[in-house]
């Protein structure tokens, strides 16, 4: 990422009159973070902004201030800007991809590296820890005024995106970042406790089911769970409610990769996968599928049901670490 790309951005913006903001498919604090906080910008400069989420908002992160102006898909065409955060991949926005390619420019921000030339202007920073840092290095560029708002969107990119700061991808400017958030009014507390502690019945029960189907192979260095569709109609939960789940089974002691596969809908399932070890890029596991991500968090979808798709998907977890000269055994 360069400054010259930041500001060739910020200059488009600026002139834009019209703009369409997108998010990745099963969003998450971070790419919701990142468009909510680029459209209460771009609102407060008078542009006409459509934000777009093609599986809405879940509930943990309806807090964030605009997320109730958030659409699941929009007739309108012929943007004079589009803004596509968190994936570099335009099947990974879902049905928002016609409306952002029918602009006259297109903005991709990452911070992961994908290949292809998806985006006018590409702005990628593999070593921001969220594509909130990117976005928050835009702003400035743009000499965006911070309100508490707008910090609260960021913050939320940055804390989600490093698991409260426990992750590998944390670095100093992650701190410096968050710090300078918090002086615009932004409260870690707050977003941690709506984002991890304020979970509906369903998704707790959600998680139970999760953790008796638990399954630890390969000396312990994967960790595995599922949960079929009967679970969700049974306990009135919804995919969303296993928004934070994965991040539970990667507790586990010994854990190198960790999955979850959900079978939303009969012969249809979802597979999010987590990498302890940057050596196991689970982004190009997650390729082989017709998913994508980074590094150490990917996800995709298996047609099936949950059997096959538990067969398909966890024989091929097998070989992918067998192939790694990470999961060597030591002796």
């Amino acid at each position: 990422m360069s400054r010259r790309h930041l500001q060739q951005a910020a200059q488009v913006l600026r002139e834009a009159r019209s703009v369409v903001l997108a998010c990745h498919l099963n969003p998450d604090g971070d790419t919701l973070g990142c468009a909510l906080a680029l459209q209460a910008t771009l609102e407060a400069w008078g542009k006409r902004v459509v934000t777009l989420s093609s599986d809405g908002v879940p509930e943990i992160y309806r807090f964030l201030p605009g997320s109730e102006k958030v659409l699941t898909n929009t007739d309108q065409r012929g943007f004079d800007a589009a803004v596509v955060c968190d994936t570099g991949i335009p099947d990974r926005i879902g049905r928002a991809k016609e409306a952002v390619l029918s602009a006259r420019v297109v903005i991709n921000i990452d911070h992961h590296v994908t290949e292809g030339t998806f985006g006018h202007i590409r702005i990628q920073q593999p070593k921001a820890a969220a594509t909130a840092e990117i976005v928050y290095r835009l702003l400035k560029v743009m000499e965006a005024p911070f309100t508490a708002g707008i910090a609260t969107c960021l913050l939320t990119g940055i804390i989600t995106d490093t698991g409260l700061y426990r992750y590998m991808n944390v670095s100093p400017t992650t701190f410096r970042v968050s710090a300078a958030l918090m002086e615009a009014g932004a409260s870690p507390a707050q977003i941690a406790e709506e984002v991890f502690e304020r979970r509906s019945l369903s998704s707790i029960r959600l998680l139970g089911r999760a953790l008796e189907n638990l399954q630890q192979e390969e000396d312990g260095r994967l960790v595995w769970s599922y949960v079929r569709y009967e679970d969700f109609t049974t306990l009135g939960a919804s995919d969303e409610d296993t928004e934070g789940i994965v991040t539970q089974l990667r507790s586990v002691r010994d854990s190198v990769v960790i999955a979850l596969l959900r079978e939303v809908k009969p012969g249809r399932v979802r597979v999010s996968v987590r990498s302890r070890d940057e050596r196991i890029d689970v982004a190009k596991l997650a390729e082989q599928f017709g998913g994508g991500g980074h590094r150490m968090a990917a996800g995709f979808w298996v047609d099936g049901g949950i059997e096959e798709a538990k067969e398909k998907v966890i024989r091929t977890l097998r070989e992918w670490m067998h192939c790694s000269t990470s999961t060597n055994r030591r002796g």
